[in-house]
């Protein structure tokens, strides 16, 4: 058996790899019902980024949309968490807590991990004696220095 990574990611794979993750089969939610979550994923995703998303451009911006689609998907499938149910004199217990709430952090860390990384690195430049950083060339590469530290009197 060999395994192999294919390069180009479409939003069939992004159903295909939310089926994997949340084990919810085909049986279970429809197709079609799997691309009405995964719509409502990315527009979560294009309100908590203001960014239009595009498939196979940033790999944690598509596990983001995978993880809330599984968040999505496991709702979907088992409702907001049943938490006890009882046949004689029927009742029914609802969790107080969130048990998908995993799929719900990871989808929040996966944007997260993007954005704290917006930093170039290639043209990083601070001069640690004077203390001048010029942070907006590390982020967007325009210029406006900051000095984070005066320079001493007489020097």
């Amino acid at each position: 058996m060999a395994i192999t990574r294919d390069s180009t990611l479409d939003l069939d794979q992004v159903g295909a790899r939310v089926r994997i993750l949340s084990g919810v089969k085909s049986t279970e939610v429809i197709d079609s019902d799997l691309s009405e979550l995964i719509s409502m994923s990315i527009e979560w995703f294009e309100n908590e980024t203001a960014t239009t998303y595009v498939v196979n451009t940033k790999d944690m911006y598509d596990n983001a949309v995978i993880f809330y689609s599984c968040y999505l998907m496991s709702i979907a499938q088992n409702g907001m968490g049943i938490e006890n149910i009882r046949i004689g004199e029927i009742e029914i217990e609802y969790a107080e807590d969130d048990p998908y709430i995993q799929w719900l952090e990871l989808a929040n860390q996966a944007i997260i991990s993007v954005n704290d990384l917006t930093i170039k690195r290639s043209t990083y430049n601070a001069d640690p004696t004077l203390g001048t950083v010029d942070w907006l060339k590390n982020i967007d590469g325009s210029s406006s220095t900051l000095n984070t530290r005066n320079k001493p009197r007489g020097m």
